[in-house]
């Protein structure tokens, strides 16, 4: 076989928190390496997304580090990476039942990309870490599974370049409205995408960071300014695919919350009763930064499809044609910054960039 699936962490009980940490002795070129996660409900609703149980996903040569993200991170890249239709959880998010989320590191633009690829010999030793706690999105969660998949060239041999690198490059607590955060950008290796994640519980995006302008130099050169973040992401509807997700909740009279990945101001979802009647609605106006506040007429399972854009609060500002490597954006001796201004949120939210980079060999 030209590939094969390797498992390089068998299913196992991590415990209630912690890092586990695995060697990654493969002599083959990786093209993915593949995260399940799932933990048993023992509560009814959500506490926090499901991706908030997964502190940090990191990949490492000693100290140098390959990969670093969040969970939500993780999801956010995948979903604006991925062809339309990819959905990073199960979407099941009833007590007693496993709720499983998927985390991924992609080397390549697409799996099994000839051109990008990990190749572990050219490095001493790297290693896979996970941080976890494993109650956090639901707080009486005891049992937690994780498997660790390596998506492996096997009999076919490829030279690649190099792979891609998606690190959280700055992270901070935003100021007063109104205020700008100035950001100077590394220039050692070259760009595909940006990510911008502006968080605040409860809120779509932008009403945390209205605005974002990448610059050169002394404003010397301008590649991007949106200075209303709304209307940038009511434009690139017509470049992002709609996430479309399967999700199995319950009903009830005194409502509960549930978390989705999209995190726009009108995610939201439909519904139907399974094996029973019920009458489900949206409790507030919408279901703005993906939370869903759900009251039924009666307590019953429901099934349905969420909907929406802005995976767990990311903005994409792409840095050239996606797939054409030649294309990406090259940030030696330009002195990149990237200015973020704070919403009407202010200081009640976090802001959080993403690099994904070429790193040659």
């Amino acid at each position: 076989m030209n590939y094969r699936d390797a498992l390089i962490l068998s299913p196992e009980d991590l415990g209630p928190s912690g890092t586990k940490v695995i060697d990654i002795n493969i002599d083959k070129p990786i093209s993915r390496l593949d995260i399940r996660f799932t933990t048993t409900k023992a509560t009814q609703g959500m506490s926090a997304g499901s991706p908030a149980n997964i502190t940090k996903i990191e990949l490492v040569d000693g100290s140098q580090v390959l990969h670093s993200l969040t969970g939500y991170e993780n999801q956010a890249l995948a979903y604006y990476s991925r062809p339309p239709g990819v959905v990073m959880d199960h979407g099941q998010h009833i007590s007693t039942l496993s709720e499983m989320d998927l985390y991924s590191i992609d080397f390549g633009r697409w799996l099994w990309d000839e051109m990008l690829a990990f190749i572990p010999g050219n490095f001493h030793n790297p290693q896979l870490k996970i941080t976890f706690d494993e109650n956090v999105s639901d707080t009486s969660a005891s049992e937690n599974e994780c498997e660790v998949w390596a998506r492996i060239f096997d009999e076919k041999v490829i030279s690649p370049m190099g792979f891609l690198s998606a690190i959280e490059h700055y992270s901070y607590t935003c100021g007063a409205d109104n205020s700008f955060e100035t950001i100077t950008m590394p220039e050692d290796r070259i760009y595909r995408q940006l990510l911008v994640r502006a968080f605040q519980e409860g809120y779509e995006p932008w009403h945390q960071i209205d605005e974002a302008r990448f610059d050169e130099g002394t404003l010397d050169r301008i590649p991007f300014e949106y200075t209303n973040l709304e209307t940038y992401y009511r434009t690139m509807k017509s470049v992002w695919p709609m996430i479309v997700q399967q999700a199995a909740l319950i009903s009830t009279a005194a409502g509960l919350i549930f978390y989705i990945p999209a995190t726009d101001y009108y995610a939201g979802g439909v519904f139907q009763g399974l094996g029973g009647t019920t009458e489900v609605h949206h409790t507030n106006a919408s279901s703005r930064g993906g939370q869903l506040a759900l009251t039924g007429t009666g307590e019953i399972n429901i099934l349905g499809m969420v909907f929406g854009y802005l995976p767990w609060h990311c903005y994409q500002f792409p840095m050239g044609m996606k797939n054409v490597i030649d294309d990406w954006y090259n940030p030696a001796g330009k002195k990149p910054r990237l200015r973020l201004r704070a919403s009407t949120g202010a200081t009640s939210g976090t802001g959080q960039v993403v690099i994904e980079e070429l790193h040659k060999y």
